[in-house]
């Protein structure tokens, strides 16, 4: 099902592995892989899998890996999910965090540093996450801070971490099966993932510090299908029962459909205002 491309890894172990499932991303992954390259801290490795792309984002990846030990690539056979390529990359990794990134972001140089100095200095949190800049084709648009110390109910409502932007133990992700295989929670297994590490009894932390930059284009919201939006509809409901959250809670539930509905105009024009008022 995989096959592994570069050279062996000369850092026998890496304290970080930073995990990104790639897919059709030739002229974004660059620019990704490259904020990696530029990280003030050295301890890493960064583990790509290629889900079984249909550009040449497998020949892009393949030159940087053949470049630097670091990188280790994997390659799928077919096209399995977001989900189905995190848990392999994490099955793959050597470090004891396990650092998300998306082929399409940013990490700043110092993320890396910032996070796993965080997790060395505070047992009690399993992970970690940062603020977080947004970009699309006109620049930067907006910063999205979360609160720094989420509890259960926060779930209510949204995500309480950035997902892209986490740095979480390993035998934490683990330890719950690391992300879900459900079809039904495509595209919001970060949601469902970090919703069962809350009810396992691990808890996480946001740094105020922005130390990522997401990109929120045109192609992002094409992603944004209605379909997708049912996935959020059910994945929502899960992670609510699971966590036993108050009945009233779902009323949280709408916000999917009422988004799903609404033209991509319209969606696009409010959501980059709601991040302007955020900066």
């Amino acid at each position: 099902m995989l096959t592994e491309v570069g050279k062996a890894i000369k850092h026998t172990a890496p304290h970080v592995s930073v995990v990104m499932g790639i897919y059709n991303c030739a002229h974004t992954l660059p620019k990704a892989i490259e904020s990696i390259l530029n990280q003030t801290y050295d301890k890493w490795e960064l583990i790509l899998c290629d889900d079984c792309s249909t550009d040449n984002t497998y020949s892009v990846a393949q030159e940087y890996a053949q470049k630097d030990s670091r990188i280790k690539l994997l390659r799928n056979t077919e096209n399995t999910g977001c989900n189905i390529v995190l848990n392999r990359c994490i099955a793959a990794a050597k470090g004891l965090y396990i650092a998300i990134m998306d082929s399409d972001d940013e990490s700043l140089p110092c993320r890396l540093a910032r996070e796993a100095a965080f997790l060395d200095t505070h047992p009690q949190y399993a992970l970690v996450a940062c603020a977080a800049t947004f970009f699309d084709e006109q620049g930067d648009f907006g910063i999205l801070r979360k609160k720094e110390t989420p509890c259960i109910k926060d779930f209510a409502y949204s995500i309480p971490h950035l997902h892209a932007t986490c740095m979480i133990r390993r035998d934490a992700l683990t330890a719950i099966g690391c992300y879900g295989s459900h079809p039904h929670m495509k595209r919001v297994e970060d949601y469902y993932m970090l919703a069962r590490l809350y009810a396992a009894g691990y808890r996480g932390y946001n740094l105020p510090e922005t130390l990522y930059r997401i990109c929120d284009n045109a192609a992002s919201y094409k992603r944004r299908t209605w379909h997708n939006r049912m996935n959020e509809v059910y994945t929502f409901r899960a992670a609510h029962k699971l966590l036993r959250l108050p009945f009233y809670s779902r009323i949280a539930l709408l916000r999917p459909i009422l988004v799903g509905i609404m033209p991509n105009a319209i969606y696009h024009l409010l959501h980059r205002k709601v991040r302007l008022r955020q900066r």
